[in-house]
């Protein structure tokens, strides 16, 4: 789930004139998924967001945690718009077939 700054701290960022790049709408439809206790033969997720070092980054983090863990498979996918949260269709797609998503910014 999303963290939505303090009142404290949304004032001092009014203050300077400063936007906390949160979406309300993203923070009010999400929650945390509850922790798993290994990943070992889990299916993961790895959401890119269509940056150029995004998909690099993700592939080589499947390859070490297929590696440790031995993971059933493995879902790629990419959000259509790196500063917004992925497409239901997606979200969809890696809640139904995965046990853990990783997602990635990489600039």
């Amino acid at each position: 789930m999303l963290n939505t700054p303090d009142t404290r701290i949304q004032e001092q960022l009014q203050r300077w004139d400063i936007l906390a790049a949160i979406d309300p709408a993203a923070n009010s439809q999400w929650s945390e998924a509850p922790r798993l206790s290994n990943l070992h033969g889990k299916t993961g997720g790895f959401l890119g967001n269509r940056k150029d070092n995004a998909n690099p980054l993700l592939l080589a983090i499947r390859e070490l945690l297929d590696k440790q863990f031995e993971l059933s498979d493995s879902v790629v996918m990419d959000k259509f718009i790196y500063s917004r949260p992925a497409a239901d269709n997606i979200v969809d797609t890696l809640s139904e077939r995965c046990d853990f998503v990783v997602t990635a910014i990489a600039d």
